[in-house]
């Protein structure tokens, strides 16, 4: 199993995350983002799985960044953007 850190555009990735996670009785932690990295919200999810697993739980939009935890450092696999809804007034 490898340790994947995300981090999220705004709290509602991480409150969508969390409920799938639960729902599907994986083990994760919600902590505030490491010193090192920035992110959106402040909040990013610690979630250990298979290699290649973990873009099964990115959240269209609201996931920012997925790195993979190797000792305490920081390798960014993924960053995604978000996803903004423009209207025309």
């Amino acid at each position: 199993m490898t340790e994947y850190l995300f981090l999220f555009h705004s709290t509602v990735g991480v409150v969508r995350m969390r409920k799938a996670l639960q729902a599907a009785g994986m083990t994760f932690r919600v902590k505030d983002i490491p010193r090192q990295l920035r992110g959106g919200c402040g909040l990013c999810i610690y979630l250990s799985c298979e290699a290649g697993e973990e873009q099964r739980w990115v959240v269209a939009g609201e996931t920012e960044a997925i790195y993979r935890v190797d000792e305490g450092a920081f390798m960014l696999l993924h960053a995604l953007p978000s996803t903004t809804n423009l209207t025309d007034s």
